[in-house]
Formats: structure tokens, sequence, C-alpha cells
């Protein structure tokens, strides 16, 4: 049996992932699916392992909903996530929380 691949949107948005410890990578999207999105940042990044667990933002912070998420592919520039469901992380966002207090 072979798995498809989710169909694939070419969307312009500007995304963060969040990761515990701070960390946090900022960029476009170039595609999304119902199932993950892939986004370049411009650089390779080197401090990301594959299958890492994140909180997935749509910028601005403000108004958008916040998706869990995991690493599925590190490229030279990029970073593709697939969303999870029933599978929160272990770490609280702290953009949530800091975007809660200044509203």
């Amino acid at each position: 049996m072979q798995d498809e691949r989710a169909e694939r949107f070419e969307v312009l948005a500007r995304v963060l992932l969040e990761l515990p410890g701070r960390r946090a990578f900022i960029g476009n999207t170039v595609n999304v699916s119902d199932s993950g999105v892939y986004f370049d940042i411009g650089y390779k990044p080197n401090s990301l392992e594959l299958h890492e667990q994140g909180l997935f933002h749509l910028m601005p912070l403000k108004s958008a909903p916040i998706r869990a998420c995991k690493v599925t592919r590190i490229s030279e520039s990029g970073i593709a996530i697939h969303f999870l469901e029933k599978q929160p992380v272990k770490f609280d966002s702290q953009l949530q929380a800091a975007t809660e207090v200044a509203a």
C-alpha cells in the first residue's frame, strides 16, 4: 500500500516555529497542506533536530491559531513540519502568554 502525499497549496504567509528553550524560527511559507507546512527561513537551522516538537504560529501572533507540530524535514534553507492532532507538546507557549498579557 502506498501512502499518498497530501495536496500542496502555494500560500504566502509569515510563520513562526516556537520550540522549547525559547528557540524560534521565523520564515515564509513555500507550500501548505492539510497535514503540514514547508517554510523558508533563509539559512540552515543547525540548532534544530528531526522529530522535535513545537508550536506553529501564523503571524501576526495576536489573532492566529496555534498548532502543535513536529519537524519532519530540514533543508539548506527551510523546515517542514507535520501537524500533531492529538498529541500535545510538552511545553507552554511563551509567545501566547506574552500576546495575551499585551492585549
